[in-house]
Formats: structure tokens, C-alpha cells, sequence
């Protein structure tokens, strides 16, 4: 199996996604972690646009399955180094896809346009 990079919204008491308002922008709050990892993956470096201020994040929790969390108002590429004792694995897809991997089903209108807006910035 190929390691997957999952993206979801942290959602308010209402179900929505919580934005930060910065310079007229939505930043949204996103959870990543992976999917489908070796068993014996101990850490994951996540790489986010060099535009972060901090933009690489290390995760050893691999009970959570290696988390971190963000903000964005837009569409990057991400990557994330798997690291276990015999390699490093390298996996890569837009920030967009990693958040529409994972509301294929029924999402909320306010999600929709969460997506929507990550898509387009």
C-alpha cells in the first residue's frame, strides 16, 4: 500500500469549518495525518509551502496517526517524508485533495464552499 496524506477541517460547535480572518482571507484549520503507513513507520515530516513561517512539522504520535495541525486559504502541494528504520518515502498531493479525500460523502454546504475556496486561492 502507498501512504496517503488525509486533511480535514476542524470543525466549530456547529459542524463548521473554523476560519482565522487574515488580510481579507479565510484561513481555514486543517488536521493532517496518514493513511496506509508501514507498520513500522516511527516518524513523519510533513513539508508545507515555504511561505509558512514554520513550514516543515515533525510528528512522532503514531497512535493518532502522525498528526499536525495548520491553517491555509489556499492550494499547495504537501509532502510528507515517512520515515521507518530501512527508507524514507516521500509522498506528495495537493492540499486539495488531501481535504476532498475525505468528504467524498454528503458534505455539509459549508464544507463545499470551505473546498471551494481552498481550490480556487
Amino acid at each position: 500500500m502507498t501512504p496517503v496524506i488525509r486533511a480535514t477541517f476542524k470543525l466549530n460547535e456547529k459542524g463548521e469549518p473554523e476560519v482565522v480572518e487574515h488580510d481579507d482571507l479565510k484561513h481555514y484549520r486543517i488536521r493532517l495525518q496518514m493513511e496506509n503507513l508501514p507498520e513500522n513507520t516511527y516518524a513523519v515530516t510533513y513539508l508545507l509551502d515555504e511561505t509558512y513561517y514554520d513550514p516543515v512539522h515533525e510528528s512522532r504520535d503514531q497512535k493518532s496517526f502522525f498528526p499536525t495541525e495548520l491553517t491555509s486559504y489556499g492550494d499547495y502541494t504537501l509532502q510528507a517524508k515517512v520515515r521507518t528504520r530501512e527508507r524514507v518515502e516521500t509522498v506528495a498531493t495537493p492540499l486539495s485533495a488531501a481535504l476532498k479525500r475525505s468528504y467524498l460523502d454528503n458534505p455539509t454546504p459549508q464544507i463545499e464552499a470551505a473546498l471551494r475556496d481552498i481550490s480556487e486561492n
